[in-house]
């Protein structure tokens, strides 16, 4: 968005305005958005001339609303702007380009990250030129995205955001010690992506991104407290409020593989009894429809093994339904334990594996967690963005690093 001659008070009221009219869908009356944004009819008026001229808003026809002449309606031109997602996912990279909505418009699935990250990456920028292309969007000239006399570029690349298993340092964009991608640690992976693309990047936690992308394209309410568990080869969670996700000070909250989910009979290597990685781990399901004979492909793509594993529990195995019935029970411990902590309003389980795995093991993580459902009224759901949370998700963190108002500069009382 052009901005940098504007103040940050403007800075902040733009981005306001642009994103309650994103949150509006299909429109919304300028007299509205007065009233949600608290800012003054002048300001408006202002603001929304700017977003027009810049290709971001539309007027939407309009609409009779009580006695008086029609309001013109307003809402957001949805590719006007677009974010890439990057998913490294020990199973797939995954590369998709989404709108000002966090919709994908375009989407490509790599093969998994190897001990040879430089190559990886000239990979993930080659399928992001790709992509780009073939929707012709582009990214301007620095000079020009700031030059009030350049005309608005239509689909404009903002930049990209990465989503990566922790460990990782999301202000400095390296990932420290990710879990099951030992070639990439140290990997100072945003400085390398973005000097390969030409374009801005962001890291964070892919279940960060997953929560994210939740809150973003669901228009989420920002009163709600929403509690996230990410299933995939691991289980994390995240936790947000008002819109925005809990990252704690070096962004490692909702790192629970090793809590203790009251079980004692498994040691863990960590010292202690009863660790939740124990019992949801993906390779620990793996292993126990190996062990009861259920029939699986021969290790090497793990999303392959649990596919199976989940096709065996629908067509009635009883093993299979039992060893994923067991993984959400353990999940729901979980939740109940994080729920004490969060008191969330809504509880959404996904990740990458979740939809291979849900239809037996929600119910049974809604049984345990029911008494405590019932008690504070509180939703449990599955998320909504299926096995390409990740990458959806991380272009919802660059679309919130750059449109979101509480990002950036907050106005000056």
């Amino acid at each position: 968005m052009r901005g940098s001659s504007m103040t940050d008070v403007g800075a902040f009221n733009e981005k306001l305005v642009l994103q309650v009219i994103r949150s509006a869908g299909d429109g919304i009356g300028q007299a509205e958005v007065m009233r949600r944004s608290h800012l003054s009819r002048q300001a408006i008026s202002m603001i929304t001339r700017r977003l027009i001229a810049d290709g971001l808003v539309e007027q939407a026809g309009r609409r009779i609303s009580g006695p008086g002449k029609p309001h013109t309606l307003l809402r957001v031109v949805p590719d006007a702007r677009l974010a890439v997602g990057v998913h490294l996912d020990p199973a797939h990279i995954t590369v998709v380009v989404c709108d000002l909505s966090a919709r994908p418009v375009a989407r490509t699935r790599l093969a998994p990250p190897t001990e040879d990250p430089e190559a990886d990456i000239a990979r993930v920028a080659a399928a992001i030129s790709d992509l780009s292309r073939s929707l012709g969007a582009v990214l301007p000239a620095p000079d020009a995205a700031d030059d009030p006399q350049c005309p608005p570029v239509p689909r404009r690349l903002l930049g990209i955001g990465i989503a990566a298993p922790a460990g990782l340092d999301a202000e400095a964009g390296i990932l420290r010690d990710p879990p099951w991608l030992p070639g990439w640690w140290g990997v100072p992976v945003v400085g390398a992506l973005s000097a390969a693309t030409g374009l801005p990047a962001t890291l964070d936690k892919d279940t960060n991104a997953a929560l994210t992308g939740e809150i973003w394209t669901r228009h989420l309410t920002s009163a709600q407290t929403v509690l996230y568990l990410y299933v995939g080869h691991g289980v994390g969670s995240a936790a947000g409020k008002e819109g925005r996700v809990h990252r704690g000070d070096t962004t490692q909250a909702g790192e629970i593989g090793h809590l203790p989910i009251g079980r004692p009979d498994r040691a863990c290597t960590c010292g202690r009894h009863g660790c939740l990685c124990l019992y949801t781990d993906a390779h620990v399901l793996v292993a126990a429809a190996r062990r009861a004979g259920i029939d699986l492909p021969a290790p090497a793509d793990r999303a392959e093994e649990i596919e199976a594993l989940a096709a065996a529990a629908a067509s009635g195995e009883a093993a299979a339904r039992r060893i994923i019935g067991e993984h959400g029970a353990a999940l729901g411990e979980a939740l109940r334990i994080l729920a004490g902590v969060h008191d969330p309003q809504r509880i959404i389980i996904g990740g990458p594996t979740w939809p291979a795995l849900r239809a037996e093991g929600e119910p049974r993580a809604r049984e345990v967690l029911q008494e405590w459902l019932t008690a504070t009224g509180s939703v449990l759901e599955s998320a909504h963005l299926g096995d390409d949370a990740g990458a959806i998700g991380a272009a919802s963190l660059f679309l919130e690093q750059e449109l979101a108002p509480w990002n950036g500069t907050a106005p000056r009382s």
